[in-house]
């Protein structure tokens, strides 16, 4: 069976609303069944997170369709690859010269879109690789930097399309998945550096405390640490100090 424009538009759908809905206050019960695979779903920065990876894998995926529409009108001059009866028909906006590549760039809006999907998923998956590193703040606020830097692109297009007088489906999918990444960034944004976040894996939404950070693989240790490795010393200086004594003992006999 084959299936047309806007039914392959849904498989790009599939992931974005799982991980709008992940990223949700549903998210809590969703993930309930994926934490003994994912224990990180535990606890809201994981959800967070990886409904985020989510949201950038439907992003990516439909500016690939997207850039294979564009080269696809490029070669045949002409086409109805997404076409619609009404007011939704990417053709009309993906085919057309004067919009459908980035100014003075002179890229595909589909190959655009594949990096910095592909860049915002880069982002995020370091941070959850790595959640208590020292640039884990950087990461989010370059994350803020390339949404908010996004959405004067999502306007220039609207108005591309507004000048066209026709929408593009696929284009608008990929609007909607850059807008939900960018809220997630602004969620993660508000729970780093709170005991929210969390300072590991194991560690759930309840637990309370100050967040440790890792700098170049190195954990400063805690005062309880210290004590613990103190004592430690102490015995095996202890038991060192024993035997030389029992040694000493039995050569003098």
């Amino acid at each position: 069976m084959e299936l047309d424009a806007n039914q392959q538009l849904m498989l790009h759908w599939i992931p974005i609303v799982l991980g709008v809905l992940l990223m949700s206050p549903m998210g809590k019960g969703m993930s309930q069944s994926l934490s003994s695979m994912f224990p990180g779903m535990e606890h809201q920065r994981g959800r967070t997170i990886g409904g985020m990876i989510l949201v950038f894998l439907g992003g990516f995926t439909v500016s690939v369709h997207t850039l294979w529409i564009h080269n696809k009108s490029k070669e045949l001059g002409a086409g109805n690859f997404c076409s619609g009866d009404g007011i939704w028909d990417c053709s009309s906006v993906i085919g057309n010269d004067a919009w459908n590549t980035m100014p003075v760039t002179n890229l595909p809006w589909g190959l655009v879109g594949m990096m910095a999907f592909c860049i915002l998923a880069w982002l995020v998956i370091s941070i959850g690789k790595d959640s208590t590193a020292t640039w884990v703040n950087d990461h989010i606020k370059y994350g803020l930097i390339l949404g908010y830097g996004g959405l004067l692109i999502i306007a220039y297009l609207a108005y591309g399309e507004y000048q066209i007088g026709k929408l593009c489906q696929y284009c608008s999918t990929a609007h909607v998945a850059h807008i939900a990444g960018l809220l997630g960034f602004i969620h993660l944004n508000s729970m780093v550096d709170t005991s929210e976040w969390g300072s590991d894996d194991s560690i759930g939404e309840d637990d309370a405390g100050p967040r440790v950070r890792r700098k170049r693989g190195y954990v400063a240790p805690t005062v309880v640490q210290n004590v613990t490795y103190n004592i430690q010393d102490s015995s095996i200086s202890g038991d060192l100090n024993a035997t030389v004594n029992n040694d000493t003992s039995e050569e003098e006999d």
